[in-house]
């Protein structure tokens, strides 16, 4: 069993993590009309479904049951813990593509843990509660570390690669500061407020047990409490920046991190990395990102942006060295001022009075440039027609969005790209690019 959670559980009721701000959002907080319209909705929505619904562990004793029969002796109070891990990993596990999510994961952890929490001492007692008690650790503890290791050997090791030495550590610490904050703010919740969900003594009370019910209700009653800007003191980082970093790494590996091409030019290259700095910019100016971290941000972007010419110089020169390789006039370093040229133009759009229509032209310009040295009919490898930006204007797929696999260099991909961040990451519908907008 995991003590970082038994001593979460044991002393829950006594926990107020320290926080900045004037209003302490442990003090209890119920909209009552809110409440009762979500739990009509809810009630509502599972009626299609009954007696199919409801948590996976009453389907089979649901089967027998009619609607009046549980409405009156109520659910059954056993617990299916295979499909509450099932559940854990699932819903609060974490993947590539909702890495900039955590905290909703770490809520969806918390929240859940505290509804079977309290269903666990209210229904049962002595040995058997603390049986149960110990299972629910053992899965919630076991869920909690699997998704924060995920985190932290992705988005960690990626900063500890690229010059920001001790990330891992500070983000681990963050996460699990995050999470047991949580834990304190919906355990403190419940117990000032236990019938948040409005349905003692009422016709609805056989829903106490209904864990999906409660978990949601419970989220949905303290939804509108934003919590990611909130300074836990001794925790380095917020929810919103954890979520940032891990946007930051995403962006890195959706085409950059996988890219091995020798043929790849200094005005392709330079686009690339110009974009990846303009979702940089982005994110290191977003009302919450400390100036501490946005400097780390940076450091990481720089030491990336090196290792990417490094590791293109270095495959120039394997090739140009391989006994098998013809015409080794075709491999040489890249111009390393051009790829920072065009960088740095890229990501400077996001200044002017209309950042698209910057951005447009300065990747016109980088396409025309490689368009001329082509037509001067070059001997690098990196400039014939066979080439990336061959293809950069046509009707090409958006994103694959897999990981193993870069995503397409194209226009239509970038602008997808663009607005996806934006949409979901930085939320700020000016930013967004139209699409078709540009016509080559």
């Amino acid at each position: 069993m995991n003590n970082y959670y038994v001593q979460n559980r044991v002393s829950l009721p006594e926990q107020h993590p320290n926080q900045t701000g004037e209003n302490n959002i442990l003090e209890p907080f119920l909209d009552v009309e809110t409440v009762k319209h979500l739990k009509k909705k809810y009630i509502a929505e599972v009626q299609e479904r009954l007696p199919m619904y409801f948590s996976a562990d009453k389907r089979m004793k649901m089967q027998s049951l009619t609607e009046e029969q549980f409405q009156q002796q109520g659910l059954p109070k056993e617990i299916f813990w295979k499909m509450v891990e099932f559940n854990v990993s699932t819903k609060g596990g974490i993947s590539f593509e909702r890495l900039p999510s955590i905290g909703e994961h770490l809520d969806y952890l918390a929240s859940e843990y505290i509804t079977y929490k309290m269903r666990i001492e209210r229904d049962f007692e002595s040995e058997d509660q603390v049986a149960q008690l110990a299972k629910l650790d053992e899965i919630f503890g076991r869920g909690f570390t699997r998704m924060s290791n995920a985190f932290i050997d992705y988005v960690g090791a990626f900063f500890e690669k690229n010059e920001v030495v001790g990330e891992s550590a500070l983000m681990e610490q963050s996460i699990k500061g995050i999470y047991q904050y949580k834990l304190a703010k919906y355990g403190n919740f419940v117990l000032a407020n236990p019938d948040y969900a409005f349905i003692k003594g009422t016709p609805d009370a056989w829903l106490e047990r209904d864990s999906y019910f409660m978990g949601d209700i419970l989220r949905l009653v303290i939804a509108k409490i934003d919590e990611n800007r909130i300074k836990i003191k001794e925790n380095p980082y917020t929810t919103l920046e954890l979520n940032a970093v891990a946007a930051f790494y995403q962006a890195v590996q959706r085409r950059l991190a996988n890219q091995k091409s020798t043929s790849v030019s200094e005005e392709q290259l330079g686009i690339e990395l110009g974009f990846l700095g303009m979702k940089l910019e982005m994110l290191i100016q977003k009302d919450g990102v400390s100036p501490e971290l946005a400097s780390k941000m940076e450091t990481a972007y720089v030491s990336f942006f090196n290792y990417k010419i490094e590791d293109i110089n270095q495959r120039q020169e394997e090739t140009k060295n391989n006994p098998y390789t013809r015409n080794r006039e075709a491999f040489s370093e890249l111009n390393r001022e051009m790829v920072e040229n065009w960088a740095k133009r890229l990501r400077n759009s996001l200044q002017e009075e209309n950042p698209q229509q910057a951005f447009e032209a300065t990747i016109l310009s980088a396409y025309n440039v490689f368009q001329e040295k082509v037509q001067q009919v070059s001997k690098l490898e990196r400039y014939q027609e066979q080439n990336d930006w061959k293809t950069f204007y046509e009707e090409s797929p958006t994103n694959n969005y897999q990981v193993e696999l870069p995503d397409a260099f194209c226009y239509n991909a970038l602008i997808a790209d663009w607005n996806k961040f934006i949409s979901e990451i930085i939320v700020d519908q000016k930013m967004l690019f139209i699409k078709d907008k540009f016509k080559k």
